[in-house]
């Protein structure tokens, strides 16, 4: 007998989920590697799946979700002798930042975090930083009524220079802690939380040595510290997940990465100390037995 499990996918704008569910799907097609979780079956079309991971075997840029073309993916998987139907809502990266803009969220997201029993938080390396102090002194000028000067020449922009704030300049972490304080007032019980650090490549790249978690912590503390302060409403572990392998962008490694005779051999997973290619490791601790 199977059992019902509901995940869902959360990120801004290209973080890397689409890339992560399209290498996902070619490791479970596939079946050739040793992995958590095996595919027993899929219960939509696989029109869109085969669409994305086309375009990550060919190491072309993975189309990301787009609002008005958010899928489902509903995918039947064996852990052991445990069978699951896997709900995964692949929602776009605009949709989530629309509901930081908002302060709105859609009736279907809504649904899907209430039935979602955990969430896949994804993080691109490349993050927006906060607010430098030099233009916070001068924001501060601004809200306290400081007449507006003309910028000088060669020194730092004036109060009247300053440009509206807009969502885009909020601080990668504070956005993903937002959004974790949405599903947390709409889920209904506690859950778990798998956070990827995607394109971790371009973390080792930068001779970054620590662990995913100990690089959560550096980089993203304000993060890190509300998820280790929310531990009783919701459990939490970090990975670092390179799915493409490399920078795609940059000829010389995408032809390297091309030139490998199994595709499979781009991924790695990172989990503490373990390094692996078995892309289903965050979705099997997900799913573990509590």
């Amino acid at each position: 007998m199977s059992t019902a499990e509901n995940l869902l996918f959360m990120g801004l704008p290209g973080s890397g989920k689409t890339t992560f569910l399209a290498a996902l799907w070619h490791v479970l097609d596939d079946r050739s590697s040793e992995t958590r979780l095996k595919l027993k079956g899929l219960s939509v079309d696989r029109t869109y799946l085969h669409q994305i991971t086309t375009d990550w075997q060919a190491c072309s840029q993975v189309q990301r979700t787009k609002l008005e073309h958010e899928q489902l993916v509903v995918l039947s998987l064996a852990s052991g002798t445990t069978d699951f139907e896997l709900t995964v809502p692949d929602l776009s990266g605009e949709a989530f930042e629309q509901q930081l803009r908002d302060r709105k969220i859609a009736v279907g997201h809504h649904e899907n975090i209430q039935r979602a029993t955990g969430f896949v938080l994804f993080v691109h390396p490349r993050v927006k930083e906060g607010t430098r102090i030099t233009y916070s002194r001068q924001l501060s000028a601004v809200l306290d009524g400081a007449p507006t000067q003309p910028a000088v020449a060669g020194g730092s922009a004036s109060p009247s220079a300053i440009e509206p704030w807009s969502i885009e300049k909020l601080p990668t972490q504070v956005a993903l802690v937002e959004l974790l304080q949405f599903a947390l007032e709409s889920a209904a019980r506690k859950v778990r939380v798998a956070v990827v650090i995607s394109a971790w490549d371009l973390v080792e790249k930068a001779s970054f040595t620590g662990t995913p978690h100990e690089y959560l912590a550096r980089e993203m503390p304000l993060l890190r510290q509300f998820l280790e302060s929310n531990d009783d409403r919701l459990e939490h572990t970090v990975f670092g997940v390179s799915a493409q392998g490399g920078d795609i962008t940059v000829d010389e490694q995408k032809r390297a990465l091309l030139d490998l005779d199994d595709a499979l051999k781009r991924i790695k997973v990172l989990h503490g100390n373990e390094a692996g290619q078995d892309i289903t490791k965050p979705i099997a601790w997900l799913l573990e037995e509590r």
